[in-house]
């Protein structure tokens, strides 16, 4: 279903005219949130041509967008975002950063200067790619949402990277989400390793998320909830958060409900680390 351009997004993306041309929006007034303001328009406008009923739960994510489920810069960390348009005519769309509260994420990306929204135009079969400096002394971290007015096909990952003097570059990729689950299982090995997850919430409304801890002989060891406000993201280490998983190798259960989180697992190993996704379909309950 194709969705009209409000104008207000007209006003905050700027001109699309030339292919692979990326166009950062600037932050001047920090206070404000440009990007809830932009995607509030959608859903006015969308609500126009669609039933309630069609509108719930009430969602950020429309028909073609997707999800970064973690996205870092600064204190040796940075954040390379690739695309590629996979449809047989031009396509565009905007790539919205949240931070873990949900208000507007202002990044440092190489060519643009500090902004909180950047515009993609490709032309068919183009691909392209961008980077925040990762200069800032401090972490910044949070998740984007690439934002489609079409349900145009659009391919892509994003790739965090730690870069500490005087030893290899480390990175991740982060895969751009489609579905978000509600019922999903990530597996930790703390032993000699350290598990970690970043989990978004693409959705208007405050989510709460029971956690079940299990070993590995599927014996409940712990139990808890993770809260997270409209549009807000958390990363962690879970043996620092959840001492029950210190030491420790097994299994842990999320069940939320309505429209569901987007969540990626992270797996260190001193310097090194990589990321994982986690496992849908469960039928444990």
């Amino acid at each position: 279903m194709n969705l009209r351009i409000p104008a207000a997004a007209l006003l905050v993306t700027s001109s699309w005219v030339m292919a692979q041309t990326l166009e950062g929006v600037t932050g001047i007034d920090t206070q404000s949130n440009l990007n809830q303001q932009f995607l509030a328009r959608r859903h006015l406008d969308s609500s126009s041509t669609q039933t309630k009923s069609a509108l719930e739960p009430r969602v950020v994510v429309f028909a073609g967008d997707r999800v970064i489920p973690h996205v870092v810069d600064g204190g040796s960390w940075q954040t390379s975002f690739f695309f590629v348009n996979l449809e047989n005519h031009p396509t565009t769309f905007q790539v919205l950063f949240f931070d873990d509260l949900g208000n507007d994420l202002f990044l440092p990306v190489a060519g643009f200067g500090l902004v909180r929204q950047m515009s993609v135009t490709l032309n068919t079969a183009g691909s392209t790619e961008f980077e925040t400096s990762g200069t800032a002394s401090n972490l910044k971290q949070g998740w984007a949402l690439v934002s489609q007015t079409t349900n145009d096909t659009v391919g892509g990952m994003a790739v965090f990277k730690q870069h500490v003097f005087g030893r290899p570059d480390q990175e991740a990729v982060v895969p751009i989400v489609s579905q978000f689950d509600s019922h999903f299982v990530l597996m930790f090995d703390n032993t000699a390793f350290i598990t970690g997850i970043a989990i978004s919430n693409p959705t208007l409304d405050f989510v709460d998320i029971p956690v079940t801890i299990r070993n590995q002989s599927g014996a409940v060891i712990d139990t808890r909830t993770i809260s997270l406000g409209p549009y807000g993201h958390t990363a962690f280490s879970l043996p620092d958060t959840w001492f029950s998983t210190a030491g420790r190798r097994g299994a842990i259960e999320f069940l939320t409900s309505g429209f569901g989180v987007a969540a990626l697992g992270l797996r260190f190993n001193g310097s090194a680390f990589t990321s994982f996704n986690v496992l849908e379909n469960i039928n444990w309950r």
